[in-house]
């Protein structure tokens, strides 16, 4: 019974089983030990016992406390799951020079030291342990390793440190010991290098192969014993990708999605067995849509672009010399409150085409009554086309292949303009 609620990691019934099982111990670390002023950085938990959802198709959250040698009391900021089953929790908050410490701005000087605390509340034997990590503000020109060295050890944990999720050793474990077979392991494994939760080289040999050699399900065991490291097990991971043994094409995604998504069909109510085939193919999407895409972060807001010939963004000319641009946006809050997107019309909207002289405003878009509320460590994909004039305020968008085009975003929270590459 054990097994076959963790076996099936993919299923959106019975995956979150396996995180009941037992407890582990959390960690933390900040995505660089040395932050520039004046700029976002990340910060990751990694606890797996804090999959404990209601809803097992969504993604969890919790909060943590930061604070800065230049501003002690700090502020809480949330880190949200990076995937639904990962078990990885990611922050952002930026690191400002001046001004005051509010929401996910946290004043601290050059030379001040950044700490994070997460209270794990799931250890194995009940009882609570404060987690801590550390990094340095940036002193421009000046070698930082000797404020680094002053930092506690034990605040200090490099990026190297493990980042797959348990419950993927206790399945390589079971594997190596025939309690599951191959293909159940390794369409496991192709989901979660799909959901960004394992990153492998996805370089592919010409020459492809469809046997596991031994080597690497001997890994696996060993890995599941501790005997080796969780890079050696990556390897063996690796092996497979490039032999084409485990595939990361477009089309393994949408048959990896099917294959999660036929499962919905157990649920007898029509109503919550489509919302949970509508949610695990938009976990698929928004995971593959952000991997292929540029970031550029606003305030709370994560804005994402893949590019033109990719997830419905397209530029082209009509047959009557119209230029018209399609764009596919992604929009995720990683703060603590609900934010809007605000767009009433062409001549009050808050995102635009700009050539570098002209902007140009849309002819086309799905803001619902002038605004998309987006909850926070949720994510939403809005969609806008310029090209003839509507009215009200609008204008044609005009092509020039001389000039460079950028979206811009003038929110109340912050604003970026994000290059378009028209080609």
């Amino acid at each position: 019974m054990n097994i076959l609620a963790i076996v099936v990691p993919l299923l959106a019934l019975s995956f979150p089983f396996a995180f009941a099982e037992s407890s582990n111990i959390g960690s933390m670390y900040w995505k660089q030990e040395i932050i520039s002023p004046n700029s976002f950085v990340d910060i990751y938990v990694h606890d797996d016992d804090m999959n404990k959802k209601e809803y097992p198709n969504f993604a969890d959250k919790f909060t943590i406390y930061v604070w800065s040698d230049s501003s002690p009391s700090g502020l809480e900021i949330p880190v949200v799951e990076t995937g639904v089953y990962s078990g990885i929790f990611k922050g952002r908050v930026f690191i400002a020079d001046s001004g005051d410490t509010a929401k996910n701005r946290l004043v601290s000087m050059p030379g001040d030291t950044v700490y994070a605390k997460y209270v794990d509340f799931t250890m194995p034997d009940g009882s609570t342990s404060d987690i801590f990590s550390a990094a340095i503000v940036k002193i421009s020109g000046q070698n930082m390793n000797p404020l680094l060295d002053e930092i506690d050890p034990n605040f200090r944990m490099s990026k190297s440190a493990e980042t797959v999720p348990a419950w993927v050793k206790n399945n390589a474990g079971w594997w190596a010991d025939g309690s599951i077979d191959d293909a159940s392991f390794v369409h496991g494994i192709q989901f979660l290098i799909k959901a960004n939760v394992l990153e492998v080289d996805s370089t592919t040999s010409s020459e492809k192969n469809d046997e596991i050699p031994p080597w690497v399900k001997n890994n696996a065991g060993w890995w599941a014993e501790g005997q080796i490291t969780e890079s050696d097990f990556l390897s063996g991971i690796n092996h497979l990708v490039k032999n084409g043994i485990i595939s990361v094409s477009q089309n393994s995604i949408e048959s990896v999605s099917d294959s999660i998504v036929s499962e919905c069909e157990s649920i007898k109510s029509n109503y919550k067995r489509l919302n949970c085939e509508k949610e695990i193919k938009q976990n698929l999407e928004y995971a593959e849509f952000k991997k292929s895409s540029d970031a550029y972060p606003v305030g709370s807001i994560t804005y994402y672009y893949p590019g033109i010939g990719n997830f419905g963004n397209e530029f082209e000319i009509s047959s009557s010399g119209q230029a018209m641009l399609r764009l596919r946006i992604l929009a995720e809050n990683n703060g603590s409150e609900v934010v809007s997107l605000k767009c009433t019309g062409p001549s009050i909207c808050n995102y635009d085409v700009w050539d570098g002289s002209k902007s140009f405003k849309y002819a086309g878009m799905d803001f619902v009554s002038g605004q998309i509320p987006i909850n926070p460590g949720t994510s939403i994909i809005f969609n806008m086309m310029f090209g003839p004039n509507i009215g009200y305020g609008g204008n044609q968008f005009l092509y020039d292949p001389s000039k460079n085009y950028d979206f811009r975003v003038d929110e109340s929270f912050g604003n970026v303009e994000i290059p378009l590459k028209i080609e």
